[in-house]
This record gives C-alpha cells, structure tokens and sequence, in this order.
C-alpha cells in the first residue's frame, strides 16, 4: 500500500481530521515535518482544510536562520500562511536548569498553544513517527513509567481545549526518507540528531539497533503493537475511572473536592491510585511533581480511615479524613495577600515587610557579566533601558510583560499557569516594574526581554533578592 493510503486510512481510523479542519502545522524543515506538510497539502481539498506552518527558530545552531527561511519559502511556494518563530533557548536552558531537548519542547508547546489560541484553531499536527514512539517507550521504561508512559505517543492528544494529532505515527523513519526522494522533497538535516550524547539519540543508534540484531529484527512492530494495545488499556481504566468518581462524589469546587471514604476503600488499588490522581489534578491543574511516595501515603491514609487524620501535599494542597468523607482541598487559597507597591533604593537596599531584602548595585558593562548571572535570585538588565525610580510590587490584574527570548508579550497569570506556580504562590512573588509600571523581572523566575544586557549596554543594573536565613 502506498503511503499516501496507509497515511489516510490511518487519519480514518483514530479520527484525526474531519471536513472543514483548521490545522497548525509543526514544520521544522526536516524529513519528518516536510513529509507531514506534504501530505496534508495533498488532502487540502478533499478535508477542506485551512493549514497554517508553524516553525520555531530555537537558535541552539548557526544554520537556524537559515532554516526558518527555508520553512518560511516552502510556506510561500504552496500559498499557506507561515509563523516564524525566534526564541533564544539556550539562554531559557541556561535560566531553568532544564535538558536542550525538554527546554525546546516546553518553548515550542507554549508557542504552539499561543497561536492556536490567536488563530482560534483547535488543532495541531506534529510529524512524529513510528520511530519516534517506538524510541518514547523505551525513553519511558528507563525512567519507571507507568502504563501511560508504556503507551508511547497518543495519536490524538487534548490539552487545554487543543487537539495535538500525530498522523505519521504508523510510518517509519526509513519510508519518510524514501517518500521525500520519491517526490523530490529537500529537507535540511540537524546534525545534532546523529550526535549520541542525548538518551533518545543513545537509544536510537545504539540500544534499538543492537536489540533488532540480537533478539528481534521486527522490534519496532512489535513494540508499536504492544504500546497500541496498551493505549485501549489506558482508555478503558480512563473511562472506568470517569464513571467511578461520578459515582463517589460528594463535593466538588475550586477550593475542595470530597469523595465517600468507604466507596473508594471498596475498589482495587490502581483504581484508588487513579482516582487520586484525577482528583489533584482538577484541584491543582496537574500532578507532574507527584511521585510514587506521595501515592502510597495517601492510599494508606485512605486504607487506615481515621478520623481527623491528614497529610500535607506540596505546601498548599491537603488530605483529611473526616468520618466517610475523604477530603482534598487547596489550603489558603481563598486567603487574598496584601497588595504593596514599594520604592527600591537604586543602588542600595531595600527591606520588604516579610524580612526579604531587594538589593540593586549600577556597574559598568563587563563582557563576563553572564557567569556572574548563576542564581535565579539575581538578575542583570540594561540600566539605560529602564525608567527610574524602581518598584516591588505583587501582580495586578492585566500585568503582562515580555519573557526573556520571546518576541511577543505574555500576561503574567497565563505565564504562571505555563510554569505550574502554585495558587498560593503567585500574589506572593514580587515583581519589579520602573516607573512606567514595565515590569523588569518576576523575582526568581524570569525578567523581560526588552531590558536584556547587550553589547551595546553601557550600564547594568544588577538587582538581587535576599531570604530570611539567606547569604
């Protein structure tokens, strides 16, 4: 069967486009993405689809301009309206402490998500392939997954009221390369991919390859079956956990969510596990800092059925037992903080009614500023950017700023919904604006791009912020 059909009847199967569909495309010029978009293309007409290229300059390699030029006259040549995207990653990398290849999916989602919500498109198509879930599963298992992570990559995913589709997931490397010489496709190529210092890339042309000489030439199918069967595993529980919880609930709001103590004891663990995890997540909005440990001292919380019993979770979610009730609720949520607005001493100190100290120091530019940039508690901006005098201040509501490597602004609290900062946290987090209320820096996390040193900057304004107990 020619991929063009096997490509169609695989949409037809998991339902992934229906008539009229408006679709982002991810697009980063490589065989994978060029392949999608080829292919899409190609179903224009009969979908009556509306296709928008999507393309993320992450700057992690000389040739990225040229690469994003490239995607933006492929976009042009087929007439379909293309978003081009810059953001400095490496210096997100450098800020958050996180891995090259978690950084540039954290940037990418974020961005994707911004612009389906400007376009009003509810769809996204991303070019993973069959390699790619075969190498997810394998990534998943090294890291103790359980029976989600064994499914690999879903080919309809919803978050946040998008739709992310995989239509290639049934398609292997080997035939994207064919399929791109067949029709004269000229992808770019990063060389980074057949660098073996990355986990996927060790298991890519290390692990796997040794595995299907060794043990099993066909490994790649088989794994791709046992993560499809596992996937109609995961949507049965899903829905049996669904219909469980309609069932035992007794209470559900903003603050709290209240289930009957003696249903949930009646059911087998994975379902209580399950039913705990959907729970915290309507309450907190996600688990991805839930661990193991933290399940078993609820489930034995619950299997115990005392009275008056009651764990803490992360600061600002607790567990209670009250008689046949299992309570989950969000401690202090409904407790407004203070609004203050402060002047900051420039240079010098300034001292924050919670003991904190905000220091600010004017120095001349030095080229080795950004190895003195190490902590999230200090942060360097260009002094002759900035309007004085300084402020400290928490959030209002409208505050939006520029976060440092993005082009376009953001408002605070969706930025705070995309860094999971707890509830109870965020009218706690001090931010620094000038006096045309620009806001600098939300202190420890992340300052604007507008204010950013250079080599251009005569003057940084170097501000710090001090703990009680700290340095």
């Amino acid at each position: 069967m020619k991929l063009i059909a096997r490509f169609k009847e695989y949409i037809k199967e998991y339902d992934l486009l229906k008539n009229g569909d408006s679709l982002i495309i991810g697009v980063s010029g490589g065989p994978d993405s060029l392949t999608l978009f080829h292919l899409l293309n190609s179903l224009k007409k009969e979908y009556n689809l509306y296709l928008v290229v999507f393309h993320l300059n992450h700057m992690f390699r000389k040739e990225a301009s040229a690469e994003a030029e490239y995607v933006r006259g492929i976009a042009k040549r087929y007439e379909i309206k293309a978003i081009i995207e810059e953001y400095d990653v490496p210096a997100y990398i450098q800020k958050e402490g996180l891995s090259p290849e978690e950084a540039a999916r954290k940037v990418r989602f974020n961005l994707l998500k911004k612009w389906a919500g400007k376009l009003d498109i509810k769809k996204v198509a991303l070019a993973h392939n069959k390699d790619d879930l075969v190498e997810t599963v394998f990534l998943n298992i090294t890291r103790g997954s359980g029976l989600q992570g064994l499914t690999g990559i879903n080919p309809l995913t919803e978050i946040d009221g998008i739709n992310f589709i995989h239509p290639l997931l049934d398609i292997y490397r080997e035939e994207i390369e064919n399929y791109c010489q067949e029709n004269n496709l000229k992808p770019v190529y990063d060389q980074t991919n057949n660098e073996v210092i990355y986990t996927r890339n060790k298991l890519r042309h290390k692990v796997i390859p040794y595995l299907e000489k060794e043990i099993n030439p066909r490994l790649k199918g088989a794994v791709s079956r046992m993560a499809a069967h596992l996937r109609s595993v995961e949507n049965f529980l899903s829905r049996i956990t669904q219909e469980k919880l309609a069932e035992i609930l007794l209470e559900n709001n903003k603050h709290r969510i209240v289930l009957s103590l003696s249903a949930i004891q009646k059911e087998e663990q994975l379902i209580r596990r399950r039913l705990v995890k959907g729970v915290i997540g309507l309450l907190r909005g996600d688990v991805i800092d839930l661990y193991t440990v933290h399940y078993k001292a609820i489930d034995k919380l619950i299997c115990a059925g005392e009275t008056g019993k009651k764990i803490p979770i992360k600061e600002e979610l607790q567990i209670r037992i009250s008689y046949d009730k299992l309570i989950f609720e969000i401690k202090n949520r409904g407790k407004k903080v203070s609004s203050y607005n402060k002047r900051l001493t420039v240079p010098g100190e300034t001292l924050l009614s919670n003991k904190v100290v905000i220091k600010t120091w004017i120095i001349p530019f030095y080229n080795d500023w950004q190895q003195d940039a190490f902590s999230q508690d200090i942060c360097f901006c260009d002094y002759n950017k900035i309007d004085l005098p300084l402020f400290v201040r928490n959030r209002r509501n409208g505050d939006r700023f520029k976060p440092l490597g993005m082009k376009g602004e953001k408002k605070i609290k969706d930025f705070y919904i995309d860094e999971k900062v707890p509830l109870n946290k965020r009218d706690k987090t001090p931010i620094i604006v000038d006096n045309k209320d620009r806001v600098l820096w939300i202190v420890g996390m992340r300052m604007d791009d507008r204010f950013k040193v250079s080599p251009d900057t005569a003057n940084i304004l170097k501000i710090g912020i001090k703990y009680p107990g700290g340095d």
